[in-house]
């Protein structure tokens, strides 16, 4: 699929999906971002936004304590497993399997900083995987492959969000104490 087909194809899913087409055209990044063409490229095409390539590397990439857990995300979702990750299903790929290029998109509340990686077929072209950290707010886009081997599965990756404690908390915990320290001193 040309570049110009996948801005095409992006412009008409967000119409299907009512997010309307935005001023900023969609931005396709590759990994590893190679000129050579003895390698595999794995492309993104997310909008707005731009995702940056964060890993790749030969081998598997199963989201069981592999690259990207080493890194300290989170496996939220496998393509190819309806059960593991902390948010199962939450991931959809199509294909979720199989073919050289589709879309993605998930839905993962209480996580920040999403990895998505993309897992191809072993041996005849390397890399066998590459990982995308997203932009914020990117929750779907368009992948693709370059070469003759299909996708394998696509693996999500994210971490928890912090929930900051309003500042309002604290005073009252520090008037607590305080209150607590005085009517102590009083007492005695």
């Amino acid at each position: 699929m040309t570049r110009s087909l996948v801005g095409l194809a992006f412009a008409a899913l967000s119409l299907l999906l009512g997010a309307g087409v935005t001023n900023a055209a969609p931005v396709s990044v590759n990994c590893p971002g190679t000129a050579s063409t003895a390698d595999r490229e794995f492309t993104i095409t997310t909008d707005p936004g731009t995702a940056v390539c964060l890993a790749y590397a030969p081998g598997n990439l199963n989201g069981n304590g592999d690259a990207i857990n080493a890194l300290g995300y989170i496996t939220l979702d496998k393509s190819d497993d309806l059960v593991s990750g902390a948010l199962p299903q939450s991931l959809t790929a199509t294909p979720p399997t199989s073919g050289l290029s589709g879309t993605f998109s998930f839905s993962a509340p209480a996580y920040t900083d999403f990895v998505i990686a993309f897992k191809s077929g072993q041996g005849t072209l390397n890399p066998d995987w590459a990982a995308f950290t997203l932009p914020n707010g990117i929750t779907s886009g368009f992948w693709a492959i370059s070469g003759q081997q299909a996708l394998s599965h696509v693996n999500l990756y994210g971490k928890l969000a912090v929930v900051p404690v309003p500042a309002a908390a604290w005073l009252f915990g520090s008037a607590l104490g305080l209150a607590g320290f005085l009517r102590r001193k009083a007492a005695v």
